[in-house]
């Protein structure tokens, strides 16, 4: 295996101190050669500090300091990492057990090349069981087009090659929640993206999980990265949703009260929803803006 290219994983990481451990473990449990893993954590105040001493001697750096978010810490990492294929785990999230040997043979005869490879996710709770009775995000073979209105690129089972990192440049810091797709859509212009049928990553839903918190700067977010690199169709359609935001989110608790699942919902919230039904193309368009929009 010592032909197998270097991996560093940056944990960027900021008082979640009940999931970072889960995290390293994941990582140090990958039995990966050619490993070092980075912490940069934004000064945690809860028992985070301490866990990463405990750690201290497995992960190449860490440090606690104050920093500009999670776009700034990430970028920190990877200014310090020294890998062939760079990535990074936000610190409640884990690694599927094999991943990183999958993800190194895939890309050994790679890392001269801008190339970056994907999987798909399991989605759990707080507790770490399942969330939603085994939901799952299931991405899909790459097509640059769709990516420009629709994030299917889960991010903690995605792995690039450095070279691929210093040809687009670091994280955009003025998004908050997009950064990831933001960087996905640079990515697109110049690096050849390959989607592996697999699940590399179990994704952690809970109270304080970024996505599902985001409102009304999320949408504002997602409406811009639309209109930054979508189509005018795209642009109005999710212009229309961003101005209904909170009525759909309102009318989808409740058709989830009728225990009416979410990939169903779409066909009653555009009957509901007279001004976004007309902008419709195809009403598969809802679901994605709500998935876009987190509801």
């Amino acid at each position: 295996m010592t032909d197998y290219p270097s991996i560093s994983v940056v944990i960027p990481s900021y008082n979640q101190g009940q999931f970072i451990e889960e995290t390293i473990l994941s990582v140090l449990g990958q039995q990966y050669p050619n490993l070092e893993i980075l912490v940069i954590d934004g000064g945690s105040t809860d028992n985070t500090i301490e866990i990463l001493e405990q750690y201290s001697d497995q992960l190449a750096y860490w440090h606690s300091q104050k920093d500009q978010g999670q776009g700034d810490a990430i970028n920190q990492g990877f200014r310090r990492c020294s890998g062939d294929i760079i990535c990074w785990l936000n610190s409640d999230d884990m690694y599927l057990p094999g991943t990183l040997i999958d993800v190194g043979r895939r890309l050994r005869d790679r890392s001269d090349q801008n190339y970056c490879i994907y999987g798909n996710t399991v989605m759990i709770d707080q507790s770490g069981a399942r969330q939603e009775s085994g939901r799952m995000q299931i991405a899909r073979p790459f097509d640059p087009e769709t990516l420009t209105y629709l994030d299917f690129i889960p991010q903690p089972s995605s792995f690039w090659t450095r070279k691929l990192w210093q040809t687009v440049g670091e994280l955009d810091l003025d998004y908050y929640f997009v950064l990831d797709w933001d960087w996905f859509l640079r990515a697109s212009k110049v690096a050849e993206f390959e989607y592996v049928p697999k699940f590399y990553s179990l994704y952690r839903i809970h109270e304080s999980h970024k996505t599902g918190s985001g409102g009304n700067r999320r949408c504002q977010e997602v409406t811009k990265i639309v209109h930054r690199y979508s189509s005018d169709y795209w642009t109005e359609l999710y212009r229309e949703f961003e101005r209904s935001y909170t009525d759909i989110q309102q009318r989808s608790r409740f058709l989830g009260s009728l225990k009416i699942p979410r990939k169903y919902q779409h066909h009653f919230l555009s009957l509901l929803f007279p001004n976004l039904r007309s902008k419709l193309q195809a009403s598969q368009h809802l679901f994605n803006a709500m998935e876009m929009y987190g509801i």
